[in-house]
């Protein structure tokens, strides 16, 4: 095993998981949270770092493809779940989040008046334009965008820590709630489960074989991966802490950044990292748009064309993206509180899938998590919350975020013991059949 190889994966998983889109974040969960930034801050790296890099092992550990991921539970769930991640990430939520984060943070401080429907398509038109036709322009951009932008954002958070831009003032019941569900709007968990096939020919490639070589390689990685996310999120999210007077009028998640290094580099600063946003959202845009069309043309066979698949996903892409980056968080998180729950059971349950002697409990856990996490969903929806919302707060570890994990843990243990029931009954009727 060669440093070299884990310093090169833990930097090749860090720009993958360094979404210029998720940088909107960290400083409006800080901003939530104020004096209680750092409760806020573990949770979210939990789900919105923690979570991704375990996901890499686990979907390594369950095949290295995303229909690998949900097997366990059933062919058709495995299926149904990898085309839910592909949608959530593409079309309906993380595209359009891209576009709509580079109107609102790149183009609209430089140009107030420009129509958002001109950038919104011109962003798009690139989007389908370099998705059909793949063009070494976007491994040029990402090349050298994302060193740059990385350097900028240690900058601005180094300086915006050593000239402290205020106080935290507010303090916050929720926090580690706030930080552990807003970690699911990085929908970095989901990529992990995109990219792992990536990951596993990576390693392949350079002559690994083994499931531990796998496992020990990757989890070293990873902790390159987390330090780097930790640092940037990490300090974004202190800063929206601090600035918590600045941003007092700042309504918009965008804004929000871009009013914080406004404060601290000026609105030179501000240009340049709206500027260094667009084009990484740009690459973005147009590697999931062609992960998830290709995953959608590899499920339908010789039905749907992936030109086709491309500019019907862009097509809807744009159309989200025009009610602008609340909007689409706001459509989120309901989805996600549904379906990013299942995504962590899964990873653990991979994880430890080779001390798991009954498969079957795969199946029963995901049924008792989703038994919690739907109607979460529904009531985020706005449907049913004044019965929903008591049943949920009953529940232990509500107060976190994390209801379902005692419903979770009973799905496992119940179904455990039912199958080692079962499994006892069968060998005691075979040792009391008589013998000839």
């Amino acid at each position: 095993m060669k440093k070299s190889d884990i310093r090169v994966l833990g930097l090749a998983l860090f720009a993958m998981f360094f979404g210029a889109g998720n940088l909107i974040f960290p400083p409006a969960i800080g901003n939530m949270a104020g004096q209680d930034w750092f409760l806020a801050m573990i949770g979210f790296f939990i789900t919105g770092i923690g979570m991704p890099v375990l996901g890499i092992v686990g979907v390594i550990k369950a095949g290295g493809s995303i229909k690998d991921f949900g097997k366990h539970v059933g062919e058709k769930f495995s299926i149904v779940f990898g085309l839910a991640v592909v949608l959530i990430l593409g079309p309906f939520m993380g595209v359009p989040r891209t576009g709509a984060t580079t109107f609102e943070m790149g183009i609209a401080p430089l140009l107030p008046n420009i129509p958002v429907v001109l950038v919104i398509g011109i962003f798009f038109l690139l989007t389908w334009l370099l998705s059909v036709k793949q063009s070494s322009i976007i491994d040029i951009i990402g090349k050298w965008l994302t060193p740059v932008l990385v350097i900028l954002l240690v900058f601005i958070v180094s300086m915006g820590v050593i000239n402290s831009i205020g106080d935290p003032i507010t303090h916050s019941n929720t926090a580690f709630k706030d930080g552990f569900t807003g970690g699911y709007q990085t929908m970095d968990l989901f990529v992990s489960i995109m990219l792992g096939a990536i990951i596993l020919k990576t390693l392949i490639s350079k002559g690994y074989t083994k499931q531990s070589e796998f496992f020990s390689i990757t989890w070293r990685a990873g902790i390159i991966a987390a330090i780097g996310l930790g640092t940037i999120y990490g300090g974004l999210l202190y800063l929206g802490a601090t600035g918590q007077t600045l941003l007092a009028d700042v309504t918009t998640r965008p804004m929000m950044t871009v009013t914080l290094v406004n404060a601290i580099l000026g609105n030179m600063g501000s240009i340049l990292l709206g500027v260094c946003v667009s084009f990484a959202c740009l690459t973005t845009s147009i590697g999931i748009t062609a992960a998830a069309s290709e995953f959608i043309d590899e499920i339908t066979p010789q039905k749907i064309k992936y030109n086709l698949i491309v500019t019907v996903s862009v097509i809807v892409s744009a159309m989200m993206a025009m009610g602008g980056v609340d909007f689409i968080v706001t459509i989120a998180g309901p989805i996600l509180a549904i379906i990013y729950p299942l995504g962590i059971v899964l990873v653990i349950l991979n994880i430890a899938s080779d001390y798991i002697t009954y498969k079957a409990c795969f199946k029963w856990t995901v049924i008792a998590t989703s038994l919690i996490s739907i109607p979460m969903g529904i009531s985020e929806f706005g449907f049913f919350k004044e019965m929903i919302d008591p049943m949920i707060q009953a529940l232990p570890f509500s107060d976190l975020g994390l209801p379902w994990l005692i419903p979770a843990l009973f799905g496992y243990v119940g179904s455990y013991i039912y199958f080692k029931l079962q499994s006892q009954n069968r060998r005691n009727r075979k040792r009391m059949q008589p013998q000839f």
